[in-house]
């Protein structure tokens, strides 16, 4: 009894219920009819005056309001494209950062640079952003090119991406503006750039500052330069052997008075005890070899006041204005000059009437303490001179066999050793001033130290074939070390013929040149055609058997008359 009350309450809730929800929906659907009808009577707003879309599928344009669109600058143009790529490609198969920086390694190693840069497209096209770390590797390797327009070009490429240029970033483009072969464009940048970083107020370092240093230098700007080592010092910035081996740049360039110059930074380094190194002294030996020292006279002082570098005259001791202080001798002769040696009551007046320039044209290294003085000072400074170091002072060394054979017998006492450079440049010195006999010489010496003649070498000792069977043996010998005679040796051939007027030598060159179908230089062009003109103006034989002299002259002008034309068509295929 009880169960079934309990039922029927059950059930006659679940109808009220049911009953009471049901009126509450149908209330709310008339209020909302009712509403909708009330508002569709209602004056239409100005606050949204577009109509709603036709189709409410697509999001985002439910509502049908449209807004303004504030254009884009060309940075966030490419954010938002990169944005909405980013997701094309996975990040598993794109290269890593590391990746990329080592495919640019490998390009920069085989010298292939176009390619090296090609890898920053090939990152644009995987939506990667290339890391400045990536720029800076790049700018490197074009600056030792000394491309200044790509490096530049690269830097302002970095700027736009936001990136923020390192001290590396401006060493490289400082180094580019030193090895760029426009010497105009190069200071054009390096003077913009320069004034950039100081509006910046950017803090340059020493690394920076020896970059300017040599840029300045070896595009000859020797005051600049100088500027720039004199700002250093005020800044308290280090000045190392690599800040002074770049002035010796500056001072080479200037040929009338870098010499001067090249001491001034000498005893400068000298003040500092920095210790010269191999590469100072060789740039000290080009200095010697290129430059003069301008106006410099005995009691003149080197770096202004500073009395220890004023250039003393001393008895009877070697001249040597590396030296601290620099000294001069009284030994010293001057040719038609006073001579310093004589006994003047005035001093003054002796020592304004010298020019040392004078003294150092007729002896280049007669102020330096002669060539064994210059090479024990290296050697006391602990720097064993190399051969680039003897070959310069071949240069600076008398034009004479014995002094040739004194610089070899020192550099063999101090254990240099020479390559075959060297001694090509002997022969050279030695043909120059037709000494031909002592120019073959010189291939004994360098057999003797296993040195194997190269094509410089037959270029030199051609200059030695002075006769047809010397000119036969000579092509022989190239032939039995593998080599071929090349265009300038030919030319070389031929022009002595032509110049000794010898018939059977310049036919037999002639006909080597056709069989081996050999084209000439110009230069060997433009001697034959002299010689063709100068026939008729050949002097005809005198003396003894002038007849037989002059027949055998006829013979000859008829046979290169004969194998000019031919020899003429032969080069020209």
């Amino acid at each position: 009894m009880f169960c079934q009350k309990f039922r029927s309450t059950i059930k006659l809730k679940n109808v009220i219920g049911y009953v009471t929800e049901l009126n509450h929906s149908i209330a709310a659907k008339q209020c909302k009819n009712e509403c909708l009808q009330h508002r569709s009577l209602l004056p239409v707003s100005n606050f949204c005056t577009q109509k709603l879309p036709k189709s409410a599928d697509v999001f985002g344009d439910i509502s049908g309001r449209k807004f303004e669109r504030a254009p884009m600058d060309e940075r966030e143009q490419e954010e938002e494209d990169f944005q909405d790529r980013e997701g094309c490609i996975p990040r598993r198969l794109k290269p890593s950062m590391g990746q990329y920086a080592k495919m640019i390694k490998s390009n920069i190693s085989k010298n292939d640079l176009n390619s090296a840069l090609k890898v920053l497209d090939s990152m644009m096209e995987n939506h990667d952003k290339p890391t400045l770390y990536l720029y800076n590797l790049l700018l490197r390797a074009f600056a030792k090119q000394g491309d200044i327009k790509r490096c530049f070009g690269l830097y302002t490429k970095a700027r736009k991406r936001g990136l923020q240029p390192n001290a590396a970033t401006y060493t490289s483009l400082f180094n580019a503006c030193a090895l760029a072969d426009n010497k105009k464009i190069a200071l054009e940048h390096l003077n913009n750039f320069r004034k950039s970083l100081s509006q910046q107020q950017f803090p340059a370092n020493e690394t920076h500052y020896n970059a300017m240093v040599k840029a300045y230098s070896w595009h000859g700007q020797i005051v600049e330069a100088f500027q720039l080592a004199d700002e250093m010092r005020d800044r308290s910035i280090p000045i190392g052997e690599s800040t002074y081996n770049s002035l010796f740049h500056g001072a080479i360039s200037d040929k009338e008075a870098g010499l001067r110059h090249a001491l001034i930074v000498w005893h400068l380094m000298h003040l500092k005890n920095i210790k010269p190194t191999l590469t100072t002294y060789n740039l000290l030996l080009r200095a010697m070899r290129d430059t003069n020292l301008g106006n410099l006279k005995p009691d003149d002082v080197l770096l202004s006041g500073l009395d220890q570098t004023r250039i003393s005259i001393t008895e009877g001791e070697r001249p040597d204005l590396l030296a601290s202080p620099p000294v001069m001798s009284t030994l010293l002769p001057l040719g038609e000059k006073r001579n310093i040696m004589q006994r003047d009551t005035d001093a003054n007046i002796r020592k304004k009437s010298v020019n040392l320039n004078d003294v150092f044209i007729n002896n280049r290294l007669i102020l330096f303490g002669g060539l064994e003085g210059f090479l024990d000072r290296m050697f006391n400074d602990g720097v064993k001179p190399d051969a680039k170091t003897i070959t310069l002072l071949l240069d600076l060394i008398p034009n004479s066999t014995p002094a040739e054979d004194l610089l070899i017998k020192v550099a063999d006492d101090k254990n240099i050793e020479l390559d075959i450079d060297f001694f090509n440049m002997v022969i050279k010195r030695r043909s120059m001033r037709f000494d031909y006999k002592a120019a073959k010489e010189v291939i004994k010496i360098a057999e003797k130290k296993r040195l194997s003649p190269n094509v410089m070498t037959f270029g030199v000792l051609a200059l030695g074939c002075q006769e047809c069977g010397e000119a036969q043996e000579f092509l022989a010998g190239i032939e039995a070390f593998g080599y071929k005679p090349n265009s300038v040796i030919m030319g070389t051939l031929l022009k002595t013929a032509c110049h000794k007027k010898d018939f059977k030598y310049l036919l037999f060159v002639m006909n080597y040149m056709m069989e081996n179908k050999m084209r000439p230089s110009e230069q060997a062009v433009k001697s034959l055609e002299e010689f063709s003109k100068e026939l008729s103006k050949m002097e005809k034989p005198t003396g003894k058997y002038r007849l037989r002299k002059q027949k055998r002259l006829e013979e000859n002008i008829e046979k290169f008359e004969q194998q000019y034309p031919k020899w003429q068509k032969t080069i020209k295929q």
